[in-house]
């Protein structure tokens, strides 16, 4: 059982994902993930989850509920807790999730897939000029990936400065700052749900005006940008090759 969207995916990816007896509510891709039960977003019922019996949840440490997570751990439920802070820890991840699924072959080999991958977009982009960039997760209020996250791993190893490294989390940020910062290159989250808040924050909001209007602006799938799993080094390449086209920017 999954608590977690990129939790899920990581056991697709595994091919493990006739393990799962259920998953979080946001669980969408891969589209089979969509058709499984679901036990709640990311503050979910432990009464629920203990009904059904799992041998194993997978919770995130970075966005689940503590309070649920312990509620399992009391009831005896054997809970694996993972991090994506960064993109070490997501490789970490899923090493961790393939020991614990009897799948520790393919646990390493996707990591190590991964990690090539990686590799390969931080040889292409060395030696490039950095534009300083801003990644957005919500527009209003402006909210960012700010140092010590996986996201702020994406911006510097795609090869820009993230300008908001000196301000750990996701810091919300002010329309000042956004009018009169060296912004370079705006990284904005794309999908159909929250098209129109993005546009309004362009066209009135606090995307509108000075620097943060006249930045560059790369649009990648929100679902895959912002999970840490799998699919956020497909991310890291398309971002790459956005900033570097000469260079590459990997496979």
């Amino acid at each position: 059982m999954t608590l977690a969207p990129n939790l899920t995916e990581i056991v697709f990816a595994l091919g493990a994902e006739n393990r799962l007896l259920a998953v979080s509510d946001f669980s969408d891709y891969p589209a089979a993930a969509r058709s499984l039960p679901r036990v709640g977003g990311l503050d979910t019922s432990p009464e629920r989850i203990v009904s059904l019996q799992p041998d194993l949840v997978l919770a995130s440490r970075d966005g689940n509920a503590r309070g649920p997570v312990r509620a399992l751990e009391a009831a005896g439920i054997p809970v694996l807790t993972v991090s994506g802070g960064s993109l070490d820890e997501v490789l970490e991840g899923i090493r961790a999730v393939g020991k614990r699924l009897g799948r520790e072959a393919e646990g390493n080999r996707l990591a190590d897939q991964l990690s090539h991958r990686r590799e390969q977009v931080r040889r292409a982009v060395a030696g490039q000029s950095r534009p300083n960039a801003v990644l957005l997760v919500w527009p209003d209020p402006p909210q960012a990936a700010g140092g010590g996250t996986f996201l702020s791993d994406v911006l510097e190893e795609a090869g820009a400065t993230n300008l908001l490294a000196g301000r750990s989390g996701w810091p919300v940020l002010s329309s000042e700052f956004l009018a009169s910062a060296p912004i370079d290159v705006l990284v904005l989250p794309e999908s159909s749900e929250t098209e129109g808040v993005y546009a309004t924050a362009r066209a009135s909001g606090a995307l509108s005006r000075g620097a943060v209007a006249r930045a560059r602006v790369i649009g990648l799938p929100e679902a895959a940008l912002t999970r840490p799993g799998p699919r956020v080094f497909d991310v890291l390449e398309d971002l790459a090759r956005a900033l570097h086209p000469s260079a590459g920017g990997g496979t």
